[in-house]
């Protein structure tokens, strides 16, 4: 009979064990689920807010931070990327803050990544991001055959690729022969350039 109380308690100890920890799992999951929901809310209120501002640019969202204020509300800082003219010479490349739900605090202000056509302003330089590079491998010194090709041609548009140590442009036009690739260095020197036939 003692034995049977002893089980019993066992089976009713491990059964109270197993719901807790359901309980736990489960709570767990409505969190996760909660924080996904309210990141992908984040997100969608400012691709629409850029789409709206900025209907012919590409955008993107880079990235989407958890924070908290004095009080312990929980927001989002969202960081995205707006880039105006990606197919063109020039392209403008501005960074963005967003805090979702909005704070009485202002976000940080614009990052302007690329403005005026100008790279390297600073030293040491660094081509960081593909805008760049586009910019570079038409105004860096040695690129000059590479500039002369772009105002020649009507139509022409850049191709990026990024290695681990530098960046290749490609420019192109259809209604020429041949194209320019061109190499940077990510520390805004010429590495390379070359006239390519594209009969070959």
């Amino acid at each position: 009979m003692q034995k049977t109380h002893k089980g019993a308690i066992k089976r009713e100890i491990t059964l109270i064990l197993a719901l807790v920890i359901i309980v736990i799992l489960l709570i767990a999951l409505i969190t996760f689920l909660t924080v996904d929901v309210e990141q992908a809310d984040a997100k969608r209120f400012v691709m629409e807010d850029l789409s709206t501002q900025f209907q012919n640019a590409d955008i993107e969202i880079l990235s989407t931070v958890e924070k908290y204020t004095d009080k312990n509300e929980k927001y989002f800082e969202v960081k995205a990327k707006i880039t105006k003219n990606i197919r063109g010479t020039c392209p403008e490349r501005i960074h963005r803050y967003y805090n979702y739900p909005e704070q009485n605090f202002v976000p940080q202000p614009d990052e302007q990544i690329t403005t005026g056509c100008v790279v390297c302003k600073e030293k040491p330089c660094i081509i960081a991001f593909p805008e760049e590079a586009i910019i570079a491998s038409h105004t860096l010194p040695g690129s000059e055959e590479v500039k002369d090709f772009i105002g020649d041609q009507a139509s022409v548009v850049p191709e990026v690729k990024e290695t681990s140590n530098s960046w290749i442009v490609l420019w192109d036009s259809a209604l020429s022969r041949f194209l320019y690739q061109i190499e940077i260095s990510k520390n805004g020197t010429v590495i390379s350039k070359q006239k390519v036939d594209k009969q070959i």
